[in-house]
Formats: structure tokens, C-alpha cells, sequence
């Protein structure tokens, strides 16, 4: 039996996507590098998805492109994304891994992705097959 766990850091694209107002870019960053002062080893820092439907993603690569420099060792950098657009943005950063999601209910895929569950799954196929195209995980 595996005795430990690891955490994910997800407040800079999960705690941030539903705030009013956008958060700007730096702020975003100073929470990120603070997640790593504070002992962060895998952070979920943005969500690659339409800027119109996540505005407080709108600066995705802006962010991507402001992380403090630190070896996957140290810390490992996630994007998330939910297609094949998002993925193919997602690997033009220096993003370590590519979240991907898949929806347990066609009712919840279609509200949050306009995807069925099954649609979901095949999205995350191609997600992984890209990710590891392109030596990520």
C-alpha cells in the first residue's frame, strides 16, 4: 500500500476562474510563487479553454510565460485543458503536464464543456496522445 499522497495546487486557475473582475496577470503569479514558497510541488496554474466562456483564463500564456523558473523536480507546472485547441496552446508553454477532464454525467458535460461524457473521454484521449507526442505528461 502506497503511504503517501500528493497535493495539487489548483487556487491559481480553479479558485481564481469564477472570481468577478479580472485577476491580472501578475497577481496571478505572485499567488504561484507563493504556493511555492509555501511548499507546492504541483500547481495547477491556468486553464486553456475560450476566453469568452473563462475570462480570468483570458491570460493563460501570459501567465505560462511569467512562472518562476524552476526545474519539474521542483515543481511541476500543470495547464489544464479540455480539447485538442487547449492542448495544442497549452504545449506552446512551458507547462510540465496537460490536465484533462472527463464528465461522469452527459447532463454535467454538456452544461460545463457542451460535451457528452463520452465525448469528454475521447477529448482526453487526444489530449494524452498529444501531451506524450510531445514528451509531456
Amino acid at each position: 500500500m502506497n503511504t503517501s499522497i500528493e497535493m495539487v495546487e489548483v487556487s491559481p486557475r480553479d479558485g481564481l476562474q469564477n472570481e468577478p473582475g479580472f485577476f491580472p496577470t501578475a497577481d496571478k503569479l505572485e499567488l504561484i510563487s507563493r504556493a511555492i514558497a509555501a511548499g507546492s510541488k504541483r500547481i495547477e496554474v491556468a486553464s486553456f479553454v475560450h476566453p469568452g466562456r473563462v475570462p480570468q483564463m483570458a491570460d493563460a500564456e501570459a501567465v505560462c510565460a511569467g512562472l518562476p523558473k524552476r526545474s519539474r523536480d521542483e515543481v511541476t507546472y500543470i495547464g489544464l485543458t479540455l480539447n485538442k485547441r487547449g492542448a495544442l496552446r497549452a504545449l506552446e508553454t512551458q507547462v510540465h503536464e496537460l490536465g484533462a477532464v472527463v464528465c461522469a454525467t452527459d447532463g454535467f458535460g454538456t452544461r460545463n464543456q457542451g460535451r457528452t461524457s463520452d465525448e469528454t473521454l475521447e477529448d482526453a484521449m487526444e489530449i494524452i496522445r498529444l501531451a506524450k507526442e510531445h514528451g509531456r505528461t
